[in-house]
């Protein structure tokens, strides 16, 4: 497999005033693919898990060279891909609406996880033995853990959750609300007692149970809900239909050969499918449903209200 130089993350705040790649070689004129990831968990497992994944497209989609990096916030992704600084991104479900609403981003492939599903939920869950039950008037003037008011598992699911149990304003029905900056944060705050519930991923929040079995009896779920696309590969409009078909066909097929699927095992999926965008109508359901108008919402970082 041809090897390219896989992965950066997003640290140093000078990377904020980078410049685009130019793009003078390649499929289309592009000759550099950057992927920006969202920062959804701890950042070395992350970029562990994305790298033979890259090396496997650089090897399908030569000359074109790909990177995947890991931004350090969910505006950071927004921003690089609307100035051209990235040509893709691997997008949580509200980012992915987003991008599509307001940029024309184009939504290519999700993975299926190894449990058979390409969709991931919202849980809500409390220290384990707080009290709060799943009665929400008990939540009242507790704190929340939040990775960012961007995802839909770790916001937009928790306030229509709120707001459909009758609460008229479900940001200041809760004392505080912690913006972590990403889900396995949220849930390492809650079992620590940091705060009262939080909201997070399945996928991150059972990924993290099994790495920190330790914290599976310090956390109860109390509501699960949403049916949200995972991880969806997407680009800007700036990259050309041809590209975007060989990026397609890279992931659709890479379990029909063992070099794939030896990636698709390190990456922990199945395989890749199509991702169109009426996949993604229970994000805009439940973004309604808490009360927001999606054509007035900003990506936007925040560590507290």
């Amino acid at each position: 497999m041809r090897k390219c130089s896989s992965f950066i993350v997003l640290i140093l705040a000078a990377l904020l005033i980078m410049k685009p790649f130019p793009a003078i070689a390649g499929e289309g004129g592009i000759r550099t693919l950057r992927f920006i990831l969202v920062p959804e968990r701890n950042i070395f497992r992350q970029e562990d898990k994305y790298r033979k994944l890259c090396d496997y497209l650089c090897s399908h989609l030569s000359p074109v060279k790909v990177l995947f990096e890991v931004a350090k916030s969910y505006e950071e992704v927004m921003s690089q891909m609307e100035d051209g600084r990235a040509q893709g991104g691997v997008l949580g479900s509200f980012l992915a609406v987003h991008g599509m609403e307001k940029h024309g981003f184009v939504p290519l492939v999700r993975p299926v996880w190894l449990s058979g599903d390409s969709y991931y939920r919202s849980y809500v869950f409390k220290k384990t033995g707080s009290g709060l039950t799943r009665d929400i008037s008990t939540w009242k003037g507790k704190s929340i853990a939040m990775a960012n008011r961007s995802t839909s598992a770790g916001f937009f699911f928790p306030m229509a959750l709120v707001k459909t149990g009758g609460i008229d304003d479900p940001e200041a029905f809760f004392s505080k609300l912690f913006f972590t900056g990403s889900h396995d944060a949220s849930i390492w705050m809650v079992a620590k007692g940091l705060a009262d519930l939080g909201a997070a991923k399945n996928t991150v929040f059972d990924e993290t149970m099994k790495i920190k079995p330790e914290l599976s009896g310090q956390v109860e779920i109390l509501y699960s809900g949403g049916h949200f696309p995972d991880d969806t590969v997407t680009v800007t409009r700036e990259v050309p239909p041809s590209l975007q078909k060989k990026i397609i066909e890279a992931f659709l097929h890479m379990d029909a050969t063992a070099e794939g699927r030896e990636v698709l095992k390190r990456f922990g999926a199945r395989r890749f499918i199509s991702s169109p965008p009426a996949d993604y109508v229970d994000v805009i359901k439940t973004v309604k449903a808490g009360g927001f108008d999606l054509s007035k919402l900003k990506v936007v970082d925040h560590t507290a209200r």
